[in-house]
């Protein structure tokens, strides 16, 4: 009897285990899917109140600008940079030019750091806030710009890389684009349309040649995102070509001095210059070492709070006891998938 006794209670609790662990497996998984989007949702709210304000100050300063000056200036362009300052743009356009034409020059367009707003994209399915970098952080915030591209609105290929499962998943239904479908980005310097050209398509993940320009007389724009869903393991890219009828009409980048933008890897030396940007496509899929730390603490801290939940229920079995404990218990363990999840390999 004795023997039975114990064996009944090891089956038990190891049983228990087996479920606690599924449950918590399954509650991250949750948290991959829905919870991520919680973090981008806050801050697409924040960004987009960002690009509005600025717009508007933009707007009011062309206004003030096109007033006071009768010589418009031209001033060279300055890219993003991950400088401490944040250049303001300025503009000369007439009074009397139409709506749909450039706020600013797009051939002057304003500095912008990593995670900085840059405008929004407009997809059939919804619109979403841009920022500036294609890091792990960046994409958190929402699809980010490939810095080592043209922005929309200039010749070349302007790129952009979104999530397609998790942090909101912009990109979610990117393979349901089609020829024909029309893709809208609101800049500060201009609305542009941009029409896809081609079936969607998967690549490698390093594939440099996908967001190169390879026509610099012709603005192109991009969008990446992982393929299959749910995987990493290649990318879906969308490409689109500028309409010109619904457009400001594109401008040429000038800067000095030139950017160093993605080489066409046909070129001569496009393999050697695009060597550190096939390092950065990867960064956004890498964990997050940094994290790691964090990561061992909080679950350090969530494995008490539940172990002591387990004794109090244990000694007070009461429905209300086990409600108490799950109170301390589930922001505790939401802090650790937040970490947990930034140290894992993304899934996008």
């Amino acid at each position: 009897m004795v023997m039975r006794e114990r064996l009944r209670r090891t089956l038990g609790g190891a049983g228990r285990t087996l479920i606690t662990s599924g449950l918590l497996i399954l509650g991250f998984v949750g948290y991959q899917l829905w919870g991520t989007g919680l973090i981008t949702a806050r801050e697409q709210n924040r960004l987009k109140d960002r690009f509005t304000s600025e717009l508007a100050r933009v707007q009011s300063s062309t206004a003030t600008t096109a007033t006071s000056s009768t010589s418009p200036t031209t001033r060279p362009s300055t890219r993003p940079s991950t400088g401490p300052t944040t250049a303001r743009p300025t503009a000369t356009t007439s009074t009397t030019a139409p709506a749909s034409s450039p706020i600013v020059s797009a051939a002057r367009i304003p500095t912008v750091n990593d995670g900085d707003v840059v405008g929004i994209i407009h997809l059939p399915w919804s619109n979403y806030a841009v920022v500036e970098g294609t890091s792990r952080s960046d994409l958190e915030k929402g699809p980010g710009h490939y810095p080592a591209t043209v922005f929309p609105g200039q010749l070349g290929n302007a790129a952009i890389a979104g999530h397609r499962t998790t942090y909101l998943h912009p990109f979610y239904d990117a393979d349901t684009l089609h020829v024909g479908s029309e893709i809208r980005v609101d800049m500060l310097w201009g609305r542009y349309t941009y029409r896809v050209t081609r079936e969607p398509y998967p690549v490698s993940p390093t594939d440099v040649a996908v967001v190169a320009t390879h026509d610099p007389t012709t603005a192109m724009l991009t969008l990446t995102t992982c393929n299959p869903k749910y995987s990493a393991r290649q990318r879906l890219v969308v490409e689109a070509a500028l309409i010109v009828a619904k457009s400001p009409p594109p401008r040429p980048y000038v800067a000095q001095p030139p950017p160093k933008q993605l080489q066409d890897p046909d070129t001569p030396d496009g393999v050697s210059k695009n060597a550190a940007t096939q390092a950065s496509l990867r960064n956004g899929l890498a964990g997050d070492t940094a994290s790691r730390t964090p990561t061992v603490l909080w679950g350090m801290f969530a494995l008490i709070v539940g172990l002591a939940w387990w004794w109090v229920y244990r000694h007070w079995r009461h429905p209300l006891t086990w409600f108490a404990g799950l109170v301390p218990f589930l922001p505790v363990l939401f802090g650790f998938y937040v970490y947990l999840e930034r140290v894992l390999p993304a899934g996008f």
